[in-house]
């Protein structure tokens, strides 16, 4: 992911040279985007053993002995987003809006053979300050940021002596995205547009785990998302 903020950091520098205010800039935006999510675990002992299992085609639960049954392989976590967002221009500083943004993202998977009885799911949600900015007046493509408050819910999902049972896990921390958006007009007297976007969150939580204590987690994930803007 560092390849992708390096491109914003580049593509800010060049658009510079014509720096302007666009005129999407220049009023109040209401936003809604609807999206697909690719979730990244980075660290977290719990977080990263639950991986562990799930890259080996394990079970959640394991036995007295320590052994975990096979429910065949997990295909890579996928899902959805929903964000609101609110942004107005600040009419001394070309080109950049400030406002707010929530995001909500739910994700899962579950093994091929498993079925419904094996599941993970990795959802969370992100609330706080949020900004605009387009760095040229020839073209509408800005950048996009937001950072605040995170709470991330997962869900392992497992047969226990054949009962169905869950083991839920909750934390909480700070959070940030980095993202780029290009807006397509599709009424030109009020200013509406669909905006295509591309963002990458990181979030770090801490979450209360049993035997560990306080467990650090760090995550990722990778936004695509269509947003009616206006």
């Amino acid at each position: 992911m560092k390849n992708t903020f390096l491109f914003i950091f580049a593509f800010l520098l060049i658009s510079i040279k014509s720096f302007g205010q666009h005129p999407f800039s220049q009023k109040t935006q209401v936003e809604f985007g609807l999206g697909i999510s690719l979730p990244n675990l980075n660290s977290g002992q719990e977080l990263m053993r639950s991986q562990e299992l799930r890259n080996q085609g394990l079970s959640y639960l394991a036995n007295a002995e320590g052994n975990h049954n096979k429910v065949g392989n997990y295909p890579r976590l996928f899902g959805f987003n929903f964000h609101v967002a609110y942004y107005k221009p600040l009419p001394k500083t070309k080109g950049l809006m400030l406002g707010a943004m929530v995001r909500n993202t739910q994700t899962g998977t579950q093994p091929v053979q498993g079925g419904y009885e094996e599941g993970y799911f990795f959802n969370f949600i992100t609330a706080g300050l949020a900004a605009k900015f387009y760095p040229t007046e020839n073209l509408p493509i800005y950048l996009q940021g937001d950072f605040g408050i995170s709470a991330v819910l997962t869900k392992n999902r497992f047969l226990n002596m054949g009962n169905q049972e869950f083991f839920h896990q909750f934390g909480i921390g700070p959070g940030g995205g980095l993202g780029l958006g290009y807006p397509i007009r599709v009424n030109n007297e009020k200013g509406k547009t669909l905006d295509l976007q591309v963002g990458y969150q990181i979030i770090q939580t801490r979450v209360e785990v049993n035997g560990i204590g306080d467990d650090n987690w760090r995550f990722g994930a990778l936004h695509f998302s269509v947003a009616y803007n206006f």
